[in-house]
């Protein structure tokens, strides 16, 4: 059973919150949602509970603003092997571009609450599969995120305790996403600029780059070490009192 000693030394805001959060972020097909799922079990199987969460869009606020996207003729659809693809190129139009990202957050931070923040005050263990580092990522990569609103983005959402970005060329993203049954309809982009940016964003935000070619088992061992480690070096230890909700 492994659950929060006293006296960890964690203070501040990772101190409210008791809780500890694992992230994966990447590119589409990075092997991001198996990991998530792997560990989870794998947490489970050593009587150790967590929540897990997804945070990548899904339209509910922000769905009358894609209505009018699509509207104006900003967002185009194509099929590419059966396999159903979604672009929208807001950078024609200044004033879109610059709701955009407010218009992200409108579903993402409502979303990270509930699932994210509200669980880690309870002190639980929460495994993310996507986070604001993949919303980062996306909006770096169409050039419509300011410092500002990076900043609040950052601000906004518990930060990671363990981030792993799942690395992998854009050949194998790309092959990935052609693979029928993934998703109903996927985002189109520019897979190697898009990987450029996750790589810098790793580097800034000190994740710990996976690389998601390599065999699938030893990185799941790496992530499942690396994860304890950190629940043990956060206060989470063996105590007969611990949660295992």
């Amino acid at each position: 059973m492994l659950g929060r000693t006293r006296g960890s030394g964690r203070t501040g805001k990772a101190e409210m919150s008791h809780g500890f959060l694992v992230t994966f972020s990447g590119l589409d097909g990075s092997g991001k949602s198996s990991q998530a799922v792997t560990l989870q079990r794998s947490l489970a199987g050593r009587n150790i509970s967590a929540a897990r969460a997804w945070a990548g869009q899904k339209p509910i606020l922000s769905y009358p603003f894609l209505a009018l996207v699509r509207f104006l003729g900003y967002t185009h659809r194509r099929k590419i092997q059966g396999v159903a693809f979604v672009e929208r190129d807001l950078r024609r139009n200044r004033a879109l571009a610059r709701l955009w990202p407010l218009v992200l957050a409108l579903d993402f931070v409502p979303k990270t609450v509930v699932s994210v923040r509200l669980p880690l005050r309870k002190g639980r263990i929460v495994i993310c599969d996507r986070y604001v580092y993949d919303l980062l990522a996306e909006l770096l990569h169409e050039g419509m995120l300011g410092e500002r609103t990076k900043r609040m983005l950052i601000e906004l959402t518990p930060r990671a305790d363990l981030a792993f970005l799942m690395d992998v060329d854009e050949k194998l993203a790309w092959e990935r996403a052609l693979v029928p049954g993934r998703a109903r309809e996927q985002p189109y982009y520019d897979l190697f600029q898009r990987r450029k940016v996750y790589l810098e964003l790793g580097r800034e935000m000190g994740m710990v780059v996976m690389n998601g070619q390599g065999d699938v088992e030893q990185n799941h061992r790496m992530i499942l070490t690396k994860t304890m480690d950190g629940l043990m070096k956060a206060g989470f230890g063996d105590n007969s009192k611990g949660r295992t909700e």
